[in-house]
């Protein structure tokens, strides 16, 4: 067996023992229904494995009960690294560098069908997101690899994410407020790098000391499951 497979499963069994306990607790202070109330609204977090790589993984929630049956909802995300290393010169003093900046901004819309018990909530649905980004290199004395004192480099790659999700998931409330939950879904995503450029700046040359590259767009389509293993904790108000 993977490894993956095996920490999937180790999830698995970690939250059924979760909700073992909860509904244990349920039993002992048992009160009305803490299920969503028409009109109400949530916000939620949600966390993802290590092992987890979908290429959408809303990290906040917002959803609008619209009454008992169903609900609107409003995914977003935000991500961003900087990678920066040097480059020393052979014989020489001399540092170049390069740094790396990704950043990736995404947002899904969609509606949930839900049917609810005392404190499950089993709800399925569909929705539509779009992210856009960048995958950008900025290198200074160098050309990546060695020093190069007259030599800077950039390169500019805009991203694009398109795609559909449809998707099922339970909520467990606690209380009439907090709940947590787990979702997983079947995921249509078109991942598009946009016409980008690669730029040199060659301080040494007096008659061309900039020249520009397109670096032509590129495209995948991919159909893959998305949310296993993650875990939601919102609250509604």
């Amino acid at each position: 067996m993977s490894l993956n497979k095996l920490v999937y499963i180790k999830v698995v069994q970690l939250f059924l023992v979760l909700f073992s306990m909860l509904d244990s607790f349920s039993i002992i202070h048992a009160q009305d229904t803490t299920n969503a109330k028409d009109g109400s609204f949530s916000f939620e977090g949600q966390i993802y494995p290590q092992w987890n790589n979908d290429g959408y993984q809303p990290q906040f929630k917002i959803r609008w009960n619209i009454n008992s049956s169903s609900a609107l909802r409003l995914n977003t995300s935000f991500n961003r690294s900087v990678d920066y290393y040097e480059v020393f010169e052979l014989g020489g003093a001399g540092v170049g560098s390069v740094e790396k900046i990704n950043s990736f901004y995404s947002f899904g819309f969609g509606y949930e069908g839900i049917r609810s018990f005392d404190r499950t909530s089993l709800y399925s649905g569909i929705e539509g997101f779009v992210g856009l980004g960048k995958e950008d290199v900025y290198g200074s004395r160098t050309d990546s690899i060695s020093f190069v004192s007259d030599l800077n480099y950039n390169v500019k790659r805009p991203l694009q994410h398109l795609g559909v999700r449809v998707f099922t998931g339970v909520d467990y409330n606690i209380t009439s407020h907090l709940y947590i939950g787990s979702e997983v879904g079947l995921m249509l995503l078109k991942t598009t790098h946009k016409t980008g450029s690669y730029q040199v700046l060659d301080a040494s040359s007096l008659t061309s000391p900039d020249v520009t590259t397109s670096i032509a767009s590129s495209s995948n389509s991919d159909l893959s499951f998305s949310g296993l293993g993650s875990i939601r904790i919102g609250w509604r108000f």
